[in-house]
Parts: structure tokens; sequence; C-alpha cells
């Protein structure tokens, strides 16, 4: 396994499931900030660690019990993909769901199965919080491909004071695409923003990965596509990127608050496990789209 906590204050890179459960334990809340890059090797036991973290924070059993359901049985090969997908079309149609759900679920079934929602042609986007905060509701015509929308409340901290806000979640279907993002920035569920554009000036207004989804039509992902592939920067660093990185199709997108040494670090786990990785000079994966795009990627 192999993965990264995006939680403030305590950052890192995770290597084995034991590692995660241990971590878990110590704080559930953590599981809400895991950014699983490669899994397929975790306990689908219904006692797992992980179930019993995410029951302890949403309590919602039997949308958790129709999750686990439908992994362990693709993980068994009793269901293919295209019938996993369906199961969870229509769970998602009728069960009720929190946005710690829909996390929690993408986290787990990358764990269980190294495959989320993205790996299935689906794509789960939510409302940026910091919008509803600023009392900017995003419309819901700039979502392509809607198949499912949901309104959902949300508990947010603003002036030290837990507030209480209505905003927007929706499944879309994915475009067919021969370029690829292997988005291990989000825990497989993906802000949205009425900007298409990446910057207002110098104020980043959108994620990178629905900028890409919508401005170029890429298909999204979070399994790794072939040997080859192309790395955003966590943030700008002085590192000396590759000449040849526009080559790739496939674009990874990284967590832009990871720091250097575990940057570096996950570079060499991956070329140790025979991945072919390019580093570029962009922090976002839309910006190097953009540039590739005027080169060799078509």
């Amino acid at each position: 396994m192999l993965a990264y906590i995006d939680y403030p204050e305590w950052r890192k890179l995770i290597e084995s499931t034991e590692e995660l459960d241990a971590l878990l334990s110590r704080n559930m809340r953590q599981a809400l900030s895991l950014i699983v890059m490669i899994g397929g090797d975790y306990d689908d036991s219904i006692n797992s660690t992980f179930l019993k973290v995410w029951n302890g924070l949403t309590g919602n059993k039997g949308f958790i019990e129709d999750v686990h359901a439908l992994s362990t049985q693709y993980r068994r090969g009793l269901i293919k993909a295209d019938e996993l997908t369906i199961g969870i079309i229509n769970l998602l149609n009728k069960r009720r769901f929190s946005l710690v759900d829909l996390i929690m679920m993408s986290n787990y079934m990358k764990l269980v199965n190294d495959i989320n929602l993205l790996d299935l042609g689906l794509m789960v986007l939510y409302e940026n919080p910091e919008s509803i905060l600023a009392g900017a509701r995003e419309p819901p015509d700039i979502i392509p491909n809607r198949i499912l929308s949901r309104e959902l409340e949300l508990d947010l901290e603003a002036r030290c004071m837990v507030v209480k806000r209505t905003f927007s979640v929706h499944v879309s279907r994915q475009y067919d695409s021969n370029i690829y993002v292997i988005d291990w920035s989000n825990p497989g569920v993906v802000p949205y923003s009425k900007f298409a554009v990446s910057r207002v000036g110098d104020v980043e207004v959108s994620d990178p990965v629905f900028s890409s989804f919508v401005r170029f039509r890429v298909r999204v992902v979070s399994k790794v596509m072939g040997k080859d592939f192309v790395l955003t920067l966590p943030k700008p660093l002085n590192i000396n990127a590759d000449m040849n990185y526009c080559s790739s199709n496939v674009f990874v997108s990284l967590p832009q608050s990871m720091n250097m040494a575990d940057y570096l670090s996950l570079v060499g786990k991956l070329r140790g496990l025979g991945y072919n990785v390019r580093i570029t000079p962009f922090t976002r994966v839309d910006e190097l789209i953009e540039d590739c795009s005027g080169g060799s990627l078509s």
C-alpha cells in the first residue's frame, strides 16, 4: 500500500495497512484526509478498522454495509466493474449519505480493490466549502454529464463558530479520452468551482482536477495507468524538471501540501516499483496539460 495523509500539522506518506490502522485508531478524523495512491490489499472483513472508524464518524450503518457488500463481491469476482458501477449508482439513489460517507466510501473501495468511482467512469463533485462560507453558491449547470444530484448539509467553521450550510453534490459520467489524470490530490471526491480557469489574478479559484475535466475533457482515474507518467510538483520547488515530460499522456495531480522529503520519497518508491516517472515544473495538472497540448500531446 502507498498512501498520503493530508491532515493539518500532520502530513506523511503511509506504506502499510498496519501503519494506517494504528494512525486511524489514534485519530479517526485522519481518515477524511487520506489519499490512497496504491491500494488493493486491505482487510475486506466487516470488522476492519477502517469500517469501524467510518461508522464512528457517521453512524450510517446501512450505507456502510451496502458499500462493504459491493466491494467484497467485486474483490471476489462475483460481480464485474459494470455491475459494481450500477450497484453504486443505485445505492446513491436510494440511501441517505453525507459528504463524509462519500469520502470514506471512496477511500474504502480504493483500499480494498485499488479502484474508486473515478476508475468506474464516474466523478463525484461537491461545492467548494470556501465559496459556501463566502455566501456564493456554485451554479449546477457548470457540471457536465450529471446523472445524480443531491443537496446535503455540512458543518463549517466560521469565525470560531460551527455553522451549518447547504451544498450540492453531483455524480457525473466521465468523457472518453486518451488523456488521463491520476488524481492523488483528492480522496476520490473533487470540489468544483464556477471558474473553469485555474486563477483569477494571483488567486487560485478552481481545483486543478475539476478544471482539467471541464476544460480538456480528460479521463480522471485513481489507479496508475501503464508504466510511464508525469508528476506535478506539490508546490514550487527548486528541483530539476525532465526535459521530455510532455511525451506521456498520463498526468498525476499531487497534494500541494506535500513537502520536499515526501515528494522525493514518493518519486523514489514509484521508480523502485518499475514506473517511469517524469518530473515537471508545474504545480497544477490543468496548467501542465495546457502546456503539453501545444506540443506532442493529442
